[in-house]
């Protein structure tokens, strides 16, 4: 059985197209919620928001192998990601925008990006943030055997652990793809899948303040909102498509100050998850890049 978390549908190595997998997820998101599953929208907002919710029961063992998408809360709290880093000058610039509003987020790295920038990934540590993993590189794991991903995360995840001296416990696979085998290695190791519930679509140029409007516009109370403080595969880049190169603190110190307006403040995965009930997701709504 193949988990499924798509990254989006747009242009940037869509694994299914790549893979040749013949793949059409739901279209909306497949919650887990207290041992059932919604088919529903997205919490806020969305083209379905008046459909019917069915729920059929779900065996626990199942549930496990879904993605904690977000967390069943009415608190306007949402968690903070950025994946690919860590970048040796885009991160620190985010990390100075964090320090000054006081604001915390969760940085899944790249176990080779953290052996190029040791000194920046420990500087995430030492602000008071948290280290997720998302692989040694950026290859989707649908390339690659059950075994020999487990392998590969297994790697990085003691070379990323023996750099910032602290257990990780969180793993979000590239583009948000894994099978249930995958998964279940996962877990083995200690490791809690994150997928995510609103997506910055950062990986290409825009304008900042349009990255801003589409991260706000996908906030909801408990939800996790994807960005990247890097893009570790440019050579996915299409025809037709510019590498980012938009000031990616600006979008933040715009993000934060637009969510602090509207109540909300910022929290880790981890943190978020402990005060609140974990939503897990088997596949996230694909949507092509407007």
């Amino acid at each position: 059985m193949l988990a499924v978390s798509g990254r989006e549908g747009s242009a940037r190595a869509d694994p299914w197209r790549r893979q040749g997998n013949r793949v059409s997820p739901a279209p909306w998101p497949v919650l887990v919620r207290r041992g059932a599953i919604d088919r529903r929208p997205r919490p806020v907002g969305g083209d379905f928001a008046d459909q019917a919710v069915p729920r059929f029961p779900v065996p626990p063992a199942l549930a496990r192998e879904f993605g904690v998408y977000c967390a069943d809360t009415s608190e306007r709290v949402v968690a903070l990601t950025y994946d690919d880093g860590p970048h040796p000058e885009h991160t620190p610039r985010l990390l100075d925008v964090l320090a000054a509003t006081g604001a915390t987020a969760t940085f899944f790295v790249l176990g080779q990006q953290v052996e190029k920038h040791p000194d920046v990934v420990r500087r995430i540590v030492a602000d008071g943030h948290e280290i997720g993993l998302h692989g040694q590189d950026h290859r989707s794991l649908l390339s690659v055997s059950d075994r020999e991903a487990s392998a590969l995360i297994r790697g990085a995840k003691a070379r990323v652990e023996s750099v910032v001296q602290t257990p990780l416990r969180l793993y979000r696979p590239p583009y948000g793809v894994h099978t249930s085998g995958q998964a279940r290695a996962v877990r083995r190791m200690g490791l809690d899948l994150v997928i995510w519930s609103g997506d910055a679509h950062d990986w290409l140029h825009d304008a900042e303040s349009a990255i801003a409007d589409r991260v706000v516009a996908e906030t909801f109370p408990g939800g996790i909102l994807l960005l990247h403080d890097h893009r570790a595969d440019p050579e996915t880049l299409r025809a037709g498509e510019e590498l980012p190169r938009f000031d990616r603190a600006a979008v933040l110190d715009a993000v934060l100050a637009r969510l602090s307006d509207d109540g909300y403040r910022t929290t880790t995965v981890g943190r978020l998850l402990r005060d609140h009930r974990p939503v897990r997701s088997r596949s996230r709504q694909r949507r092509s890049r407007q």
